[in-house]
């Protein structure tokens, strides 16, 4: 009986100390409103997995048709199928549209990731905040690339500041700022989730750059997921695309 009983407490001890596990994990988050305007006429805000993969199946305000020799084509008017089309070696005869897709290519890729995303045991993102001090922060991938001699430096570089010399932020909101570096380049870096991508416990958090050049015609996007693994470490870069 003494057995049983001890055997008893022990269930619920070690139930309850699973529970409290549970319980103090974090959730991921989410913030898409500035970044779905470019394939959805209003822009739409989630804060759930369920709405992030919706995306995926959602359909654009336009639809782009692109080819292949021998088979009929194909529309192309959501993430979904423009995974579809990709896989099967579909193109577009149109250079702009090669540059449109090729963009909205990475916003898909970044929300497919973002579905991804679990609950984390642990975070040393609470001290994430956009200013002048980012930027040393960052991996130098971050930083705007534009020709071979940049390709030269990143490779030597250890930070994004190290690239970019950034001389000023302008926040736009709570997740998205402005960075100006001393060159004419200008770069919106936006958060677009947080959670744990690569399953060791550790909040990660991905984030959307979008760049241009001052009195230029220059563009570009990428998307970055990054980690920190200590409250004083910098952040180390897991995947870019």
């Amino acid at each position: 009986m003494i057995k049983n009983t001890l055997l008893l407490a022990l269930t619920i001890i070690l139930s309850t100390a699973c529970a409290n596990i549970a319980g103090n994990e974090i959730a991921p988050t989410y913030n898409l409103k500035s970044n779905t305007r470019g394939l959805f006429i209003d822009p739409i805000t989630s804060d759930s997995l369920e709405q992030v993969n919706m995306l995926l199946d959602k359909q654009w305000y336009f639809t782009e048709v692109l080819t292949l020799n021998g088979k009929p084509d194909m529309d192309v008017n959501s993430c979904k199928t423009l995974s579809k089309a990709t896989m099967e070696n579909y193109k577009s005869t149109s250079y702009q549209t090669k540059s449109i897709l090729k963009t909205f290519k990475k916003t898909c890729s970044t929300w497919h990731d973002m579905g991804l995303l679990t609950p984390s045991k642990e975070s040393f993102l609470s001290s994430f905040k956009h200013g002048l001090a980012l930027p040393k922060q960052m991996p130098s991938e971050l930083a705007l690339i534009i020709s071979n001699d940049d390709e030269r430096r990143l490779a030597k570089a250890s930070s994004w500041e190290e690239m970019s010399h950034i001389k000023k932020v302008e926040p736009v909101n709570d997740g998205q700022a402005m960075y100006y570096d001393n060159s004419g380049g200008i770069q919106r870096l936006t958060i677009m989730a947080k959670g744990d991508y690569n399953q060791d416990g550790i909040e990660d958090i991905i984030l959307r750059m979008s760049n241009s050049v001052k009195g230029g015609s220059y563009s570009s996007s990428y998307s970055y997921i990054v980690t920190r693994l200590a409250a004083d470490a910098p952040y180390t870069l897991i995947k870019q695309f």
